[in-house]
């Protein structure tokens, strides 16, 4: 595997560290906001398990509805003003909570429509600041800058969990969101300063249409005999993890009886393990292969899950827990940022916007199903054994890439296939 010389660290490259500054402020102001929204649905809205089931539905459902458009648009035009973009609109959509409560008009529909603008413009916004990241960097730096962006996620997602809350306690659930709106702004004025300059986009082929160019993504996903098995692998993933995140806050504040700021503690507690899986990754992958590593962390997320299936409510219940959330994460983030550095690396320079959106929409597309599919189960047989099944339902991944031709890699490629880029 390629490691960049010392003299190219990425400390040392100007925009790369805006670009990690801008995912440190968003992922900070976003962890605030994971906290807060629960709470403000099943505290001050007193959602049912459907409704708050209805509530991650609609955060779950855009990236089926809209990942391939975005895709193709962020393969057809420069990707940084459309990451902007999506930053400030989402700022404004978050900004309508804190004003609807003052007003005294808040309601559930309210955060359903919140969730859906929001989501639909953090589609356009992801997929585009994803495949960007390989405009600014080489092949050989990707692993780098991606465990450095895992890392910084992680320590900024267990920063705005814990920040969250204490602003809860201080604020109240929906003036906390302030914060998560000031990120956004930041976010975007952190892209905005961003000098390298973009490649202009490949020029539409005669004939060519919005719709053939999605197709054409599609189609080379789904035939890329490395691609393909790692986003068949992460939709299973992303299934079972949204079949039980649907109903993971609602658990842990109803039938376990977390405070505020306990949530807010397990969730930072989760982010600092994801950034112990970011430190650890380059190393154990240089070592053992991405084969073993992602297989690995697969095999060990089950067994995360299995201290909130087993707590009662009380201080020793809520360390298990976070405990478990502490490896969970660890293991997410190492097999995460692997597989991502895989799919970067082998995909042709002109298929990078779609071959993420490809992955978005085939990997997220599974979520608001899972969201429905918990609400219902949650409904009819209880939180608990919901929760089993879906704990249960974390094996598939492993299964997948266990059974798939990605089992012996041994290294982390550094350049696209020659035969796969002419496809493109």
């Amino acid at each position: 595997m390629t490691v960049a010389p010392a003299e190219e660290s990425l400390w040392r490259h100007r925009d790369f560290r805006r670009y990690w500054h801008a995912q440190a402020v968003d992922v900070t102001g976003n962890s605030i906001t994971s906290v807060a929204i629960p709470l403000i649905a099943v505290v001050v809205l007193h959602a049912t398990v459907m409704e708050a089931a209805l509530l991650s539905f609609a955060e779950k459902l855009p990236p089926l509805l809209v990942a391939l458009p975005a895709g193709a648009l962020a393969d057809r035009h420069r990707k940084r003003p459309i990451t902007i973009g999506a930053a400030l609109v989402n700022a404004a959509a978050f900004a309508t909570i804190p004003v609807a409560e003052a007003a005294g008009h808040l309601t559930l529909g309210h955060l359903y429509v919140v969730a859906l603008v929001g989501s639909t413009a953090t589609v356009f916004g992801s997929i585009a600041r994803i495949s960007y990241l390989p405009a600014l960097l080489p092949p050989g730096q990707l692993l780098e800058a991606n465990s450095k962006l895992g890392g910084v996620s992680s320590l900024s997602d267990s920063a705005g969990a814990q920040l969250g809350g204490a602003l809860v306690g201080v604020l109240g659930a929906t003036r906390a969101i302030y914060v998560d709106v000031v990120s956004y702004v930041a976010c975007a004025v952190l892209l905005g300063r961003i000098r390298t300059p973009e490649p202009a986009s490949a020029p539409r082929r005669e004939g060519s249409t919005h719709r053939k160019e999605i197709a054409e993504g599609v189609r080379y996903v789904v035939s890329h005999p490395t691609i393909c098995p790692l986003l068949l692998t992460g939709t299973a993933f992303s299934a079972a993890f949204a079949f039980l995140n649907t109903l993971w806050a609602l658990f842990l504040l109803r039938d376990l009886h977390f405070s505020a700021l306990a949530l807010g503690t397990a969730m930072s507690v989760a982010g600092l393990g994801g950034l112990f899986g970011a430190l650890l990754v380059r190393n154990v992958v240089a070592r053992w292969g991405p084969a073993r590593v992602m297989l690995t962390a697969l095999a060990a997320m089950p067994i995360t899950e299995l201290p909130l299936l087993l707590a009662s409510p009380g201080l020793p219940g809520q360390i298990a827990i976070t405990a478990g959330l502490f490896l969970q994460m660890a293991c997410a983030i190492a097999q995460g940022s692997t597989q991502r550095s895989i799919r970067q690396s082998v995909c042709a320079p002109a298929m990078q916007g779609r071959m993420m959106a490809t992955g978005q929409w085939i990997t997220f597309g599974s979520r608001p199903l899972a969201a429905l599919l918990a609400g219902a189960s949650g409904t009819w047989i209880g939180l608990r054994p919901t929760l089993t099944l879906g704990t249960l339902a974390l094996t598939i991944p492993f299964l997948v890439l266990f059974t798939s031709s990605l089992r012996s890699m041994h290294e982390v490629p550094t350049a696209p296939a020659t035969a796969l880029g002419k496809e493109a």
